[in-house]
């Protein structure tokens, strides 16, 4: 018996999708660099909300590494098995926080951020510098089912880049602020900071998005 197939209409093209047996089938041991983001993000909002209540920057680091150390574990309650990301995060914040903390220098731990990201944009050029069939396949154990076709491909090359250059410009921004700058500035830098680096690729791709649909009429 035939697997149903729905097909939906996208503006770069027909994206044929594969109803699966399990809707997260193949994602488990997918390196995805939004998680990478993601995962890095939330220790760090832990610390700046508890630096904001305290005036030991050491129970801060603390409280941040107990954090990383509770993902690890609901990761592992979740999936029966240790998330990779959360464990290079936990290792790297456990090593700069515990640096920080015998050095009394917090600049340790606050490029923590830099190095997960610098992470993340290997992955990104990897993923650029990929044969097609490559890239293909790990988008499909990305998004089970869905097959991307040579337009969508070739703009996701595209923002792949964008998104690179973004991520060593934020990278850029957290050292700087680590080494030069107070720990608010460096707190506002490295969280929210992050998504405004985003902003050109989220402009390219509307502008490739325009393109494209005056091309088609």
């Amino acid at each position: 018996m035939e697997t149903p197939k729905k097909t939906h209409s996208t503006p770069q093209g027909n994206i044929h999708r594969e109803m699966p047996a399990r809707q997260h089938a193949g994602r488990r041991g997918t390196l995805n660099p939004v998680r990478m983001f993601t995962i890095q993000l939330l220790p760090l909002i832990v610390f700046v909300v508890v630096d904001a209540l305290v005036s030991d920057v050491r129970i801060s680091i603390i409280c941040a590494v107990l954090f990383a150390v509770g993902q690890l574990v609901v990761t592992y309650l979740r999936n029966s098995r240790f998330d990779w990301l959360v464990l290079v995060d936990v290792g790297l914040i456990a090593v700069l926080g515990g640096v920080s903390i015998a050095f009394k220098n917090d600049t340790f731990f606050k490029i923590k951020p830099a190095i997960m990201e610098g992470l993340a944009v290997g992955l990104l050029m990897a993923l650029r510098l990929a044969p097609d069939h490559f890239t293909e396949r790990y988008f499909g154990r990305m998004m089970p089912g869905v097959t991307l076709p040579k337009e969508a491909m070739r703009m996701m090359r595209t923002m792949l880049v964008v998104l690179s250059l973004s991520t060593v410009a934020h990278i850029g921004a957290v050292l700087y602020t680590a080494f030069f700058t107070s720990r608010e500035t460096w707190a506002l830098v490295s969280g929210p900071g992050f998504y405004l680096t985003l902003l050109p690729a989220v402009f390219i791709y509307l502008r490739q998005l325009k393109q494209r649909r005056r091309q088609k009429r």
